[in-house]
């Protein structure tokens, strides 16, 4: 195995011995025996403090298939070995099932899938502590949601059977709808007693308006920063616990990551939800159920609820359009402008080459049809990347949601996640450039 291989190995191992908050000796005879079967050495183990499990998982998906079958027995054997494996455990199982054992999964027609793959968000310790799936999409999608009306009652009533709260945006916006409005906004008002009533009502209406890809677009990809697929299919989001980096306190501050096993959907809900929760339940040794009252007179506020009632009373943020410029016809710079509401605009210079690579991954990015900008269009594309992002960090170090404007390479493509309805080009409505107009991305003629 490669250096990184064996920290990510230690990584995962030292999260499953963790997992139940209790360090038996089996464990750690185990663990000694791992460690020796993978030449894992004490550095290994201390340099693995310092990666989230998401990113050990991800290292290891290098791996053969049969050198993943092997890994996974061994680290099953390791949950086991106090002869109990408690939830946190099982949830594990089901990260390390999903992303190495099934990646290579075909669809019926013999194409491959879309893949399961880990993601993670920074958070507070006890951000997104219960147990829950999430239905996730960043378009609508028809035949799912249908289905998912169709099929909620039964969802419901199976996940929390097995101890988890299944999440359906629709039909959480349907509770806030059937409440009485004035009791919803007084209760705002008592959970944030700072709030204006303007905005009061402001939280009223996104928390009876919110959809699924707003939930994708607003709370997950923009607000918290969780990197998944700019594109994601219908998926289940499920919460499989929080990373701790490091994961010990000795070594000083410590940060918290709640981290998501994102599962496309690539037969029926039903048999998807049958499949985990099946997996669950076979390894799990200790059950749990969850009691929910329905009552319409109930404000929720704990766990997937409360993440959200808290994303929604905080002032949103304001993110800037992303205006192309091109080139000054007085300096001959070629300017990208970051334009705010109060219509201030802060202004970065890039070289020719750098505007190009910019402009042509922004293009991409946008274009449905197209996914992002290839890798091979340039042969200094990587470093002509590296330095445009260090511009913008450098020149507009409080912009809101940085990462969102800045290229990131996603497989064979670097990619822009800003929101394409965010991305403009100003176009000159004269020959003298007096008048000017900035017309979306997706409408402009770049032939």
């Amino acid at each position: 195995m490669t250096k990184e291989q064996r920290t990510a190995v230690a990584r995962i191992i030292s999260d499953m011995i963790k997992a139940d908050n209790i360090i038996e000796e089996s464990e750690i005879r185990d663990m000694k025996q791992l460690m020796s079967e993978y030449s894992i050495t004490h550095l290994d183990m201390s340099d693995a403090r310092m990666i989230r499990f998401s990113d050990a998982v991800n290292t290891l998906k290098e791996l053969s298939i049969k050198e993943r079958k092997t890994f996974f027995d061994r680290i099953y054997s390791i949950a086991l070995s106090d002869n109990i494996c408690v939830p946190r455990e099982a949830l594990l199982l089901i990260a390390l099932q999903y992303c190495l054992m099934e990646t290579d999964k075909k669809s019926e027609g013999g194409s491959h899938l879309s893949k399961p793959y880990l993601i993670s968000c920074p958070t507070g310790e006890a951000s997104f502590n219960d147990q829950y799936m999430v239905y996730l999409e960043s378009a609508y999608n028809e035949e799912r949601n249908e289905e998912l009306k169709h099929h909620f009652r039964l969802l419901v009533t199976i996940t929390r059977l097995c101890g988890f709260n299944f999440i359906f945006i629709p039909k959480m916006v349907e509770e806030f709808q059937g409440m009485n409005e004035q009791y919803v906004k007084d209760v705002i008002s008592y959970m944030a007693p700072n709030l204006e009533n303007s905005f009061i009502q402001q939280v009223y209406n996104r928390l009876c308006n919110l959809t699924t890809v707003d939930f994708f677009r607003d709370v997950l990809y923009e607000r918290l920063q969780v990197k998944a697929l700019l594109n994601t299919p219908p998926s289940l989001l499920i919460n499989i616990g929080t990373s701790v980096v490091p994961y010990y306190s000795a070594g000083g501050n410590i940060q918290y990551y709640t981290e998501f096993l994102c599962i496309p959907i690539s037969s029926s809900i039903l048999t998807l939800v049958d499949d985990i929760l099946g997996f669950y339940q076979s390894k799990v040794s200790i059950r749990q159920s969850i009691t929910i009252s329905d009552s319409k007179g109930q404000f929720k506020y704990f766990g997937f609820y409360k993440a959200l009632f808290d994303f929604l009373v905080a002032p949103p943020p304001v993110a800037p359009d992303l205006v192309f410029l091109g080139q000054d016809m007085k300096t001959g710079r070629y300017q990208v402008a970051f334009k705010f509401d109060d219509c201030n605009e802060k202004k970065v210079t890039f070289t020719p080459r750098e505007y190009d690579i910019y402009f042509q991954v922004a293009v991409k990015s946008c274009n449905s049809r197209i996914k992002g900008l290839p890798v091979t269009y340039n042969k200094h594309i990587k470093p002509t990347i590296a330095h445009l992002k260090s511009k913008i960090s450098s020149e507009i170090p409080d912009l809101t949601y940085s990462n969102q404007y800045k290229p990131e390479r996603e497989g064979n493509a670097y990619i822009l996640r800003l929101d394409k309805s965010k991305v403009f080009v100003r176009v000159r409505k004269s020959y003298c450039g007096c008048e000017c107009e900035d017309i979306p991305i997706v409408k402009y003629d770049n032939k």
